[in-house]
């Protein structure tokens, strides 16, 4: 699926996720459109039958690195750029589900 989108010629030259204008997004801005893409995911994920679960950019390192981890990768703390192995799977291993334990 393919959109065009009218943009200034500035467009996309200073940040990664600019508006039509080139400039960064506002907070709510951002939201706003990080909304509409999640539901318009989901709608084509039901259209094809795949499964889809919402996220937000801040799941998306957590995620790189939890699957690196499960597939075996050697390079995982290259690639979150960190240092020590012990922070990232402190971090940003999501594998495990840590359960609370019940106060007594």
């Amino acid at each position: 699926m393919e959109a065009a989108i009218r943009r200034h010629r500035v467009a996309g030259t200073w940040h990664v996720f600019g508006n039509v204008r080139g400039q960064r997004y506002t907070k709510g801005g951002w939201k706003a459109t990080l909304a509409k893409l999640m539901d318009e995911c989901e709608r084509e994920a039901a259209a094809r039958h795949m499964p889809f679960r919402k996220f937000s950019l801040q799941d998306c390192r957590p995620k790189g690195v939890s699957d690196k981890l499960e597939r075996g990768d050697l390079d995982v703390v290259d690639a979150a750029m960190h240092s020590s192995e012990r922070m990232v799977r402190q971090v940003y291993d999501r594998r495990h589900v840590r359960e609370a334990k019940p106060a007594r």
